[in-house]
């Protein structure tokens, strides 16, 4: 008596790449609370440039905080997405255009003219970017190690150039221009310049920023084609 074979089961069904919903609710009341913090509801008795000053200080460093640090510590402390890098860029493509809503409504109370406001914007982006392919190359473990390896490094970023600042002056040597290699002080000092255009020294440091950013992505994809594997072993090769 012939056996039957049993029937073939169908392979189970990849799930598909999904919007961050909830990234974008929890980036849209960081934004919010910061914008209430920093710059306020009720506009001061004598509003000019120079009062908002502070304010728009923080409001820089509230918004290079939470996408330097707390999207990094959101996505690392999560399980592991379908698709990682895919995951990664959706999340710098909804970041990012939330930030364009912060950084250019800025100008209002800001003597920045365009070319320094897109200074701005470029490098803190830059900045994001390059986390993101630090967070694109973690989160594809389920090990602690290598998201907690990201995760410094992310916090390493922020503080890199005070450090490395803080370094010179106690061998002597006048390393202060390195504090621009960190997103707080970088922002903060084209904020700061109001309503000159960007120097050449400026758009220089973005350049480099970029390529970093562009070497660490082209870095992590030459990376999985050396491992001959996709991002995710449930995505075909």
């Amino acid at each position: 008596m012939n056996r039957q074979a049993p029937p073939h089961l169908p392979p189970s069904p990849v799930p598909p790449l999904l919007l961050p919903r909830g990234l974008i609710f929890l980036a849209s009341i960081w934004l919010i609370g910061s914008w209430i913090i920093a710059i306020g509801v009720r506009p001061p008795v004598q509003p000019s440039s120079a009062t908002y000053t502070p304010a728009v200080r923080l409001m820089l460093l509230c918004v290079s905080s939470g996408l330097m640090i707390g999207w990094p510590l959101l996505r690392l402390s999560q399980e592991r997405p379908a698709y990682p890098v895919r995951q990664t860029a959706l999340d710098l493509m909804v970041l990012l255009g939330l930030m364009q809503v912060v950084v250019w409504p800025l100008r209002l109370v800001t003597s920045w003219t365009p070319m320094r406001t897109a200074a701005i914007d470029a490098t803190l982006s830059g900045w994001v970017i390059l986390a993101g392919a630090v967070i694109a190359g973690a989160i594809g473990s389920r090990d602690r190690g290598p998201r907690n390896l990201a995760m410094a490094a992310c916090v390493g970023m922020c503080f890199l150039g005070p450090a490395l600042a803080w370094l010179g002056v106690l061998v002597g040597v006048d390393a202060m221009r390195l504090m621009e290699l960190s997103p707080f002080i970088a922002v903060q000092h084209l904020g700061d310049a109001g309503g000159t255009q960007p120097t050449a020294s400026a758009w220089g440091w973005m350049g480099a920023l970029w390529a970093c950013a562009a070497s660490a992505w082209i870095a992590l994809g030459l990376t999985m084609a050396r491992c001959h594997r996709s991002p995710d072993p449930l995505e075909p090769s």
